[in-house]
């Protein structure tokens, strides 16, 4: 009976760009996940067995580690990470570049990349999920289906279908009536495809209202961005949030516009409060630190700072090399006066 399939909703992530859409953002995600009500979460980026690894949290989706994971845990809620990797990954890149060497083979790959082309302008303008699903993930498919046509599933397609089935089948090994899936956008449609042909109904969902927690995400995010016709009024408003990575965000403005000794103010400041979440943040705030207390001359104050981010369990790449650098030698500003030292490109959004 249809009615005693399981319900499977699918969320699809987008990485770093997340950052760029207001009605998209990390709020927003959360509140797809609290209206889902699963009985158990699936991650498509994670592995199983991931919360065995710190180095999990390094995964390009950044949603994965910053909302999704917590979410669940919060709720003592059953998670696993689904990814099935690539079986062969140089027979991948070998046959990428043998395929490039032959016309009719480039002719396929032609063919798929131009139904990927419009994707550049569709990912910069506003996007919700209902627009990710309409626009973005139909160009996908077509794509997908056409390397498929062309090459069969296997070195040509990084074996993508087959991946997406045991991914399907770790899914639905979960039991349960109600699962929710996160899962990257560029394997999102060869997974919904495997978990229909298992009898799953699949459902993406729509847009929630507009909340407050997404209208102050989306001010954090713009901050983040380094945007914004007028950066006083952005910090005013970050002042007012008051709490750590709003404080964070203003310091980094602030700096970013030529006040240093006010940004340091402000990051000493975040230090007398609790700035363990997100989980970016603690190192992102003692590299940042580090690297002003070693401006203003406090050399000892920023060795604390630089080794507070390597003694943490994780640390993103970029703030542990910031500070790796910061140890080794004082922290200075480029040749050419202050400005924003090095921002740790932590997800290159």
């Amino acid at each position: 009976m249809a009615g005693d399939a399981p319900h499977v909703t699918m969320i699809p992530l987008l990485g770093a760009l997340h950052l760029r859409y207001p009605r998209y953002n990390a709020a927003v995600v959360e509140e797809l996940l609290n209206a889902s009500r699963p009985q158990a979460l699936a991650i498509e980026p994670l592995p199983a067995g991931f919360e065995r690894q710190p180095a999990w949290r390094d995964t390009e989706e950044l949603l994965v580690p910053w909302v999704v994971v917590p979410w669940a845990e919060r709720r003592r809620l059953r998670a696993i990470g689904v990814y099935e990797a690539s079986p062969d990954p140089r027979a991948q890149a070998d046959m990428a570049r043998y395929l490039a060497t032959y016309p009719s083979a480039r002719k396929a790959l032609d063919a798929a990349a131009a139904e990927e082309r419009p994707l550049a302008g569709l990912l910069a303008e506003a996007l919700t999920i209902e627009r990710v699903e309409h626009d973005i993930l139909p160009p996908l498919a077509r794509s997908r289906a056409l390397r498929l046509e062309a090459f069969g599933d296997g070195p040509g397609t990084d074996w993508l279908e087959a991946r997406a089935e045991a991914s399907a089948e770790r899914v639905l090994a979960l039991g349960v009536e109600r699962t929710t899936l996160v899962a990257a956008v560029d394997r999102f449609a060869a997974l919904r495809e495997a978990l229909e042909r298992r009898g799953a109904n699949v459902s993406i969902p729509g847009s929630p209202h507009p909340s407050e927690a997404a209208g102050e995400r989306a001010l954090l995010d713009l901050a983040w961005r380094g945007e914004g016709a007028d950066p006083g009024s952005v910090v005013a408003r970050l002042r007012a949030l008051g709490h750590a990575e709003a404080r964070y965000h203003a310091a980094n403005l602030l700096l970013a516009n030529g006040h240093v000794a006010e940004a340091l103010e402000e990051l000493e400041g975040v230090l007398r409060l609790d700035f363990a979440r997100p989980p970016f943040l603690p190192a992102l705030v003692l590299a940042r630190l580090g690297q002003l207390r070693d401006v203003a001359g406090r050399r000892n104050d920023a060795l604390r700072a630089y080794r507070g981010v390597m003694a943490l369990d994780w640390a993103p790449v970029d703030a542990r090399d910031a500070a790796r650098a910061g140890i080794d030698a004082p922290f200075a500003f480029a040749e050419g006066g202050e400005g924003d030292p090095t921002e740790p490109d932590l997800y290159g959004a």
